[in-house]
C-alpha cells in the first residue's frame, strides 16, 4: 500500500511547525511539506504529486493548544480564523465550496486505530481544515488528517508522536 503524508511549513512568525518536525521521523511513506496558505495548499499538493497513485493520504497539521494527537473525523465547509496564512490572507466565515454540505467526513476505516489516538470532530477553521476539506471533497476514501499537539520543541516528543503515527498507519492499512 502506498502512503503519502503531508505536513505544513512554519506560520504565524514561528520558526518550526510541529507537523513538519514529526514528519521527519515517519517511516515508509512518501513525504511532502506544503505551505500554510488557504486553498493553495491543496493546489500545491496536487501540482507536486500524483495523488491518484496513493492508497492513503495522511495530512498532518499542528494544534499547539492540544495535548495529544487527534485524528479528525471531519472537515468543515468554512474558513475563518483570526490568524493570517503565509500570504497574509485573513478569512472570516467564508464557505469553501457552496455546492457541498457543512461538513465532510472521511470514509477511511479509522476505527481500526481508535485505541491509539483520540478522535476529534473539530479540525478548526484555519488552513488545516481547509486542506482536509479539499482532500475529503476529492478523496474521501483515502484521506485522513492528524493534528500534532504542542511538542515544546523537544525531539523526544517528535519521535514519540512519529512512532504512534507509524502504528496508526499500520493499523489502517492492515
Amino acid at each position: 500500500m502506498k502512503v503519502l503524508m503531508t505536513a505544513f511549513r512554519p506560520f504565524n512568525n514561528q520558526t518550526i511547525n510541529y507537523s513538519m518536525e514529526v514528519l521527519k521521523y515517519i517511516k515508509n511513506v512518501d513525504k511532502l511539506v506544503i505551505d500554510v496558505v488557504y486553498d493553495e495548499c491543496y493546489l500545491e499538493l496536487k501540482s507536486r504529486v500524483n495523488i491518484d497513485k496513493y492508497d492513503l493520504i495522511i495530512a498532518l497539521g499542528e494544534a499547539r493548544s492540544r495535548n495529544d494527537l487527534t485524528l479528525e473525523i471531519q472537515a468543515k465547509n468554512l474558513s475563518s480564523c483570526s490568524l493570517m496564512d503565509n500570504k497574509g490572507i485573513l478569512k472570516a466565515e467564508e464557505v469553501i465550496n457552496s455546492l457541498l454540505p457543512d461538513t465532510l467526513k472521511t470514509n477511511v476505516d479509522i476505527n481500526r486505530c481508535k485505541d491509539d489516538i483520540k478522535f476529534s470532530n473539530d479540525a478548526g477553521k484555519f488552513v488545516c481544515n481547509n486542506l482536509y476539506f479539499h482532500l475529503l471533497e476529492n478523496y474521501p476514501d483515502k484521506s485522513i488528517f492528524i493534528h500534532v499537539p504542542n511538542c515544546n520543541d523537544d525531539e523526544n516528543e517528535y519521535v514519540k508522536y512519529a512512532k504512534r503515527i507509524n502504528k496508526i498507519i499500520e493499523k489502517i492499512i492492515g
